[in-house]
């Protein structure tokens, strides 16, 4: 086969391979000299760096070109450097593989503007490798953002496009709950610019996937001609569907303390500088123990007297923000309780053995009103983990519920 160069490659050697003779056919085309072609076997003859460039430029895309790397790794040519250095960790240092906690992801650890501006400023995790592979401490700090071992991708789900990428720093490294600060994205800004879809927090530890986020981003359009936006963009995802408890969470290290996450989808911003306005979320609990009231938290609970109970009351009221979901934990009031002058709150020792649901009632700053139910069950004394919290049910390591021991995370039924 011979390859005819234009004007602009005249006295360029044009190589073209038969894989079946194992030889090479060169033609060059110069005004001069007219056409001239000639044939060898001895590859090593030819300029190879040469070669490459014009074999690159010439030959369409195929499966052929896994060869390239093979010419490349021949000629010495260096590769792009990896993200971090090319430390390689030693995944093995640590009990199990990282993973970010589920509280920081739902507690404002992500946040959005409402015209797309995504940032990840209070985001923690744990289980992160002590050690490199060459048995040096592993180092998650560093003054250059390339040289940091983490980093996020926020990826469409859909087009499967890089949006962007965060890259943070860790320091001091905890076995649970490191801190991770952001570095800044862009040279000024700290946020990555992102639209209506489907997306997802790749999250990677020297170059290694261990997890990964999914959540959506929804538009909501403004009618009013002479509001300062004429659409708002808010987050979507596990914060409706996921609740959690603890008892750790105030002074009494006994007190049974519910969290639920509150967001606000409101769009008659007043002008550009009061986006953060809160608005008043209601909301309203109702516990229920093998079917029967158990315990409780409503408007009534702010008073000092115990009234009867039956189903929650009014609501309670709680501020959030259009930027970013908001933990809101009340503790849970005893129904009924021993002391008819006290409200008294639920403890760790009230639960024994059986079937539990917490009733969530919610009603948003857009007026919806919403009821969702959070079972969970007490068994031998012990609070059953839900499967996707339980490392020895869950076997995917990349979207593991991290709650620590103190946490308890159930999801909606």
């Amino acid at each position: 086969m011979t390859v005819f160069l234009p004007p602009t490659f005249v006295g360029i050697p044009s190589p073209i391979i038969s894989e079946a003779h194992q030889t090479i056919s060169i033609s060059i085309l110069s005004p001069q000299a007219g056409l001239q072609s000639f044939k060898t076997k001895k590859m090593k003859r030819l300029n190879w760096t040469l070669f490459l460039v014009v074999l690159v430029s010439l030959i369409p895309l195929s499966p052929t070109h896994a060869q390239l790397g093979k010419l490349k790794n021949k000629l010495g040519l260096k590769k792009s450097k990896a993200q971090g250095g090319g430390i390689e960790l030693d995944f093995a240092s640590s009990p199990f593989m990282p993973a970010i906690t589920m509280e920081s992801l739902l507690s404002g650890g992500i946040k959005m503007t409402i015209d797309g501006k995504l940032s990840t400023p209070n985001l923690a995790v744990s289980f992160l490798p002590t050690a490199t592979k060459k048995g040096d401490k592993a180092n998650y700090d560093s003054y250059k953002k390339e040289d940091l071992l983490l980093y996020a991708d926020v990826v469409n789900s859909e087009t499967k496009e890089i949006a962007g990428r965060f890259h943070y720093s860790v320091n001091p490294v905890l076995k649970v709950g490191s801190i991770m600060n952001q570095k800044q994205v862009h040279e000024t800004e700290d946020f990555i610019q992102i639209g209506k879809g489907t997306y997802r927090l790749d999250f990677y530890a020297a170059g290694k996937l261990y997890y990964t986020f999914p959540f959506e981003v929804i538009e909501k359009k403004v009618d009013d001609p002479y509001a300062a936006f004429t659409s708002c963009l808010f987050l979507k995802g596990p914060w409706e569907d996921w609740n959690y408890f603890d008892f750790s969470s105030y002074s009494d290290k006994d007190l049974m303390v519910w969290h639920h996450f509150i967001d606000n989808t409101t769009t008659n911003v007043e002008n550009k500088f009061r986006v953060e306005k809160n608005c008043d979320y209601k909301f309203k609990y109702e516990l229920l123990k093998n079917g029967k009231i158990f315990g409780a938290y409503d408007s009534r609970m702010q008073g000092s007297k115990k009234g009867s109970f039956n189903s929650p009351k009014d609501y309670n009221t709680g501020g959030s923000t259009r930027t970013k979901w908001i933990n809101n934990s009340v503790q849970v009031t005893k129904i009924p309780g021993t002391n008819p002058d006290v409200w008294q709150q639920v403890k760790k020792s009230d639960f024994t053995d059986g079937q539990y649901e917490m009733i969530v009632y919610t009603k948003d700053c857009t007026g919806q009103e919403l009821k969702r139910h959070f079972p969970f069950q007490v068994k031998n004394g012990k609070f059953i983990q839900h499967p996707a919290q339980d490392r020895k049910v869950h076997q995917d390591p990349l979207t593991i519920v991290e709650g620590g021991p103190q946490q308890f995370w159930y999801k909606r039924k």
